[in-house]
């Protein structure tokens, strides 16, 4: 089997699923104000799989990487999550 990363459904976005961020706020680039520990854009290409979908444009998502190792801080009890923008992530789609 191939694991290839594609867009397709979105809007079936359940617990249990396994995305990719490919972007942070609809940006590929963190603003030259951001503090180091709020910069989440590093993130971007980083595996993850969904925690939450509660129906809104954003998800709760685990990502594969620990949060705290790359000095960012981790707002939410489930370590290593963030709430994300459903558009800002890719599926990773198995063929």
């Amino acid at each position: 089997m191939k694991s290839d990363i594609c867009d397709a459904d979105l809007h079936h976005l359940k617990p249990g699923k396994r995305v990719v961020l490919k972007s942070f706020n609809a940006s590929l680039i963190a603003p030259q104000d951001v503090r180091p520990d709020e910069n989440y854009w590093q993130l971007i290409g980083s595996k993850a799989v969904v925690e939450i979908a509660n129906n809104t444009d954003r998800v709760l998502i685990k990502f594969e990487r620990d949060l705290f190792s790359l000095g960012l801080a981790n707002h939410n009890e489930v370590p290593n999550a963030l709430w994300i923008l459903i558009s800002d992530l890719k599926f990773i789609c198995r063929y």
